[in-house]
């Protein structure tokens, strides 16, 4: 087995520290790409609440002519109708409300699970680099001591 001097030692290290460095890199920009999905999703969330709630002002309109109204059978048709309409309604948004929030859930997962990888990832190489430099220190020291000694 040959002997790896200092330098190459230290070389190595560098080396390793730049691929640990470009996975964390690589794990950050799907963290990113997937906030961007999220955040469509949060768009898609708001445009929905804003549809529901000029939904409500349709209603309440429909309400107050249905309330202006004076013939019993023209009453009730109206809010027959209304009714209908209603109900229409709640079955497409609470459709549309469960896809975003299976969508957020989805993301939120994947976010969970690049956090957990990173601080993982983190602690492992922290460990590793703390090995390697203790190595390549000791290495140092004992070449150092011999360059002396000759």
């Amino acid at each position: 087995m040959r002997t790896e001097s200092s330098n190459s030692l230290a070389l190595e290290r560098s080396m390793n520290l730049q691929c640990h460095i470009m996975t964390f890199e690589e794990a950050l920009r799907h963290a990113s790409v997937n906030d961007k999905l999220d955040d469509e999703r949060r768009e898609r969330m708001f445009g929905l609440m804003k549809w529901k709630f000029d939904m409500n002002i349709h209603f309440d309109k429909r309400y107050e002519i249905i309330l202006s109204l004076e013939n019993l059978e023209e009453i009730k048709k109206e809010l027959l109708s209304l009714k209908k309409e209603i109900k229409s309604f709640n079955d497409k948004f609470e459709k549309s409300f469960e896809i975003l929030k299976r969508d957020e859930l989805y993301y939120e997962k994947i976010d969970d699970d690049v956090r957990t990888y990173l601080i993982n990832y983190a602690a492992r190489c922290r460990e590793k680099l703390r090995i390697e430099n203790s190595m390549v220190e000791e290495k140092l020291i004992r070449e150092n001591k011999e360059n002396l000694n000759k």
